[in-house]
């Protein structure tokens, strides 16, 4: 009888072991689980953060820069279901929400129209802005947070970003070319650049002025090289006249 409640008990504390080993491996999955999620949002709040640092240096719209926001606003929301207690991440919720409200209240754009990259280097980098705007964009439009109608005009407004970026590049190493007296090539990148633009139905007023500027240039260039073919042929006029003058002029008697 001893013995059987020995065996008895030493059956219950192993299936107690078992079940805490069981409630542990769950408590430290659910754990992990949550410091998971909890990194990736703060590394989206980090990410919209430094997207948002360079609304100085691009045209943010209204609507842009409320998306940003407004995904930082979920993420901490998120975060402080996760953790309730976390003072700073509630303290963020606050300052996030009180952002939101005056964007919707007070926002406007600084200028419409986009700097000219100083270099190659800020050119890049603007390209890239661009592209993980768009990203982050296309992302928020999947999980249903950006209506099919603001989408399509952000969408489209960074697509003449990253174009008005490229042509401008695209100027610049056509003007470089005529400074190194490189016509040909000049002229080469300007139809390009030309091609591209005849293709843009909704050009806004900075891209018509690029569009001018191009086509000015072009006209200049071709201007400059008929002159110079014309000169030239004059010159070949003169120098086979000249031979023909030599040729049946009359002979000098000795």
């Amino acid at each position: 009888m001893t013995l059987t409640l020995i065996l008895i008990a030493i059956g219950a504390l192993l299936f107690l072991v078992i079940i805490y080993n069981m409630m542990q491996q769950y408590w430290n999955k659910q754990e992990a689980e949550k410091r998971t999620l909890l990194l990736k949002h703060k590394n989206i709040i980090n990410e919209t953060d430094e997207l948002l640092l360079n609304a100085s240096q691009l045209p943010f719209s209204k609507a842009l820069v409320l998306t940003l926001y407004q995904r930082i606003q979920y993420s901490l929301q998120t975060m402080q279901q996760q953790d309730p207690t976390n003072l700073q991440v509630k303290t963020r919720r606050a300052n996030i929400d009180q952002q939101i409200s005056q964007v919707k209240e007070h926002y406007q754009m600084e200028h419409t129209a986009l700097k000219a990259p100083d270099s190659d280097q800020q050119a890049i980098q603007i390209l890239q802005i661009v592209k993980r705007l768009r990203t982050v964009l296309r992302l928020e439009h999947n999980k249903g947070k950006v209506g099919n109608q603001i989408f399509v005009v952000e969408d489209r407004r960074l697509e003449l970003i990253r174009l008005k970026v490229n042509l401008i590049n695209l100027a610049k190493r056509a003007g470089a070319a005529l400074v190194n007296r490189d016509n040909n090539t000049a002229q080469q990148m300007l139809k390009k650049g030309l091609m591209v633009l005849d293709q843009i139905a909704d050009k806004d007023e900075q891209l018509k002025s690029i569009e001018a500027s191009m086509q000015q240039r072009l006209s200049e260039i071709t201007s400059s090289q008929q002159q110079v073919e014309q000169e030239q042929k004059i010159r070949e006029e003169e120098s086979e006249k000249s031979e023909l003058d030599q040729l049946f002029e009359p002979k000098k008697k000795w």
